[in-house]
Order: C-alpha cells, then sequence, then structure tokens
C-alpha cells in the first residue's frame, strides 16, 4: 500500500513551527536563568559592599566621691566651651578615676562631660586619680553621666557636639549616679560672692582628696591683690 506523499508534506509542515515554538521556549529559559543569576550575585556583592555596623566604644566612666551645689552672686563666663555662657549656679564634684589617665598631654585630651555640660578641672588628678571639677548649670546628677568623651579642646564645643558626644555615651552603655548614690555623697549647697571664693572652696577639696598636688593649693592659697 502506498502512502499519500501529500500526507507527509502537510506533516513536516505543522512540525516546524512546533520545533520554532520549542526553541525559542528554551532561549527564553537561558534568558531567565541568565538574568536570575545577575540579579542574586548583584545582590550578593550589594550585600557585601554595605558598610558593618559599628561598634559603640566602650565608654569610661568617673565615680562620684562628692557633690554640692553653688551659687554665685556675680555671674561668670564658662571658659570649658565654645559658647562661653554666663554661670551663676551649678555644681562642685570630686570624682575618682584612672590616675595614669588624668596625666596632662601636650596633645588632644578626652574630654570630660558631666550630662549636657563640659566639666572645668580645678586640678590635675594624676597622682591621686581624685579630680575636682566645676560644672555650671541647675540639673540631676542622676540625669547625668560623668564620662569621657573623644579626644578635643573643650573650649571649641558647642551644644550640639556636647550633646552628640553625650547621645554617643549612652548608647555605649553609660550610666549616671543612682539618685541614692548622690544622696549619699551631697553636701550643703553654698553660696558666693564671686567665683573667686568657689574656686578657694574647690581648692579645699583638693587639699582633702588631693594633697599631693601642693603647688596648685599653695598658689591659690595666695592673697588675692586687689
Amino acid at each position: 500500500m502506498h502512502s499519500d506523499p501529500t500526507l507527509h508534506r502537510v506533516s513536516a509542515g505543522h512540525r516546524a513551527p512546533l520545533l520554532l515554538a520549542a526553541a525559542a521556549v528554551a532561549a527564553l529559559a537561558v534568558v531567565v536563568a541568565i538574568a536570575t543569576t545577575r540579579r542574586d550575585a548583584g545582590a550578593a556583592a550589594g550585600a557585601a559592599a554595605q558598610p558593618a555596623a559599628a561598634v559603640p566604644t566602650p565608654v569610661r566612666q568617673l565615680e562620684l566621691l562628692h557633690a554640692e551645689r553653688f551659687r554665685v552672686d556675680q555671674p561668670f563666663r564658662h571658659l570649658w566651651r565654645a559658647e562661653r555662657p554666663l554661670v551663676a549656679s551649678g555644681w562642685l564634684l570630686v570624682l575618682a578615676g584612672d590616675a595614669a589617665a588624668m596625666v596632662p598631654r601636650q596633645t588632644l585630651e578626652p574630654v570630660l562631660y558631666v550630662g549636657a555640660e563640659t566639666a572645668e578641672r580645678i586640678n590635675t588628678g594624676q597622682g591621686s586619680g581624685r579630680l575636682v571639677v566645676l560644672v555650671p548649670g541647675d540639673f540631676w546628677l542622676e540625669d547625668a553621666p560623668i564620662f569621657y568623651g573623644a579626644p578635643a579642646l573643650p573650649e571649641e564645643l558647642r551644644q550640639r557636639q556636647i550633646d552628640a558626644e553625650l547621645a554617643r555615651a549612652r548608647a555605649a552603655g553609660a550610666v549616671a549616679p543612682t539618685a541614692e548614690r548622690a544622696a549619699q555623697v551631697a553636701a550643703p549647697a553654698r553660696s558666693y560672692a564671686t567665683d573667686y571664693e568657689l574656686r578657694q572652696r574647690a581648692i579645699d577639696l583638693v587639699e582633702q582628696h588631693a594633697p599631693d598636688e601642693k603647688d596648685l593649693i599653695a598658689g591659690w592659697r595666695v592673697p588675692l591683690v586687689r
């Protein structure tokens, strides 16, 4: 029995489009696979390019040993920050810390903060590890971590920079003295005519807590010439 050659021609004519369609599907699959691979590789590269989360530097804090509020009749300038605000009240504090960290250096040194304010150091504390500081402002000690910030010149710092240092310190775990500790070390508040009398009181505290700083103490004991 002979087959009809017309049927062979029709069958071949139907197979050609099917083969072309299959080839197109296969090509599309390759394109999709390549695009997916590139997308995944790009995502991985982007993730690798992201900077690692910064790890907060451990904050160095000082212990509160003594605290007394002060007030002066004649306000004075706080020279340990850029704005040099007038000071009418604040705190005299005695702090304890690492004596080696208190050795004066001829380079930028870590700034000492009490809450959102720079502290004026009355003495060096390098031998005793005891530091007497003057801190302007009316605030609660239990709201004010006492810590070293980044090395800088205090007289160049403005409030936004001080606030940023406080935020970094809190993020790194800095804590303020407890209310119980503040009450335990508190002395009666005192009033003075000027900051000269205030600083004489500060030197009394230096003599009590850092008596080895004899030259500083003797220098402040010289009578004021008016």
